[in-house]
């Protein structure tokens, strides 16, 4: 009789275990198992002014190290890339003309770089580091209804463009 109740109470115990589980079936097999919600989008651009508070980022002494060298030895280096020339002349009134184009410019697209340089016999203006043709392409777009004789040249460029 102890037998019977024994293993009565054992069923009893594995029959509401088993009833007691999720049986769902679970679709392991996604479509998209990755998150392309923010392909392309940096996640600094998605941080809300309003949010506030504190970042601490710490890193060991080797990778500053590490980071001054790239930046000494990249400095010194010539890369080569795209500028827009928007203005070049060997007029009288190149240098004034060239000065007003240069600061127009500084103030119309201030993120930018502007170079005003002189090339003997000609005053010039420049426009941005461009790492790709395309990239200098993109903005010439933009400025061509204003300055209509820019174009794109190559040239070397500052490292902080890569």
């Amino acid at each position: 009789m102890e037998k019977i109740a024994y293993v009565i109470a054992v069923v009893m115990f594995f029959s509401l275990s088993v009833y007691g589980q999720d049986t769902t079936v679970v679709n392991k097999m996604r479509k998209n198992p990755a998150d392309t919600s923010l392909t392309y989008n940096p996640v600094f651009s998605m941080l809300n002014a309003d949010v506030q508070g504190n970042v601490s980022v710490e890193q060991s002494s080797d990778v500053k190290r590490a980071f001054d060298s790239y930046n000494a030895s990249a400095a010194k280096s010539k890369n080569y890339g795209y500028k827009i020339l928007v203005y070049s002349s060997n007029s009288k009134n190149a240098r004034g003309a060239s000065s007003s184009i240069a600061s127009s410019l500084k103030s119309s697209y201030p993120q930018l770089n502007v170079y005003r340089s002189y090339q003997a016999p000609f005053f010039m203006v420049h426009v941005g580091d461009f790492r790709t043709k395309i990239d200098a392409m993109k903005i010439l777009y933009e400025l061509s209804p204003t300055h209509k004789q820019a174009k794109v040249v190559k040239s070397i460029i500052g490292w902080y463009a890569f």
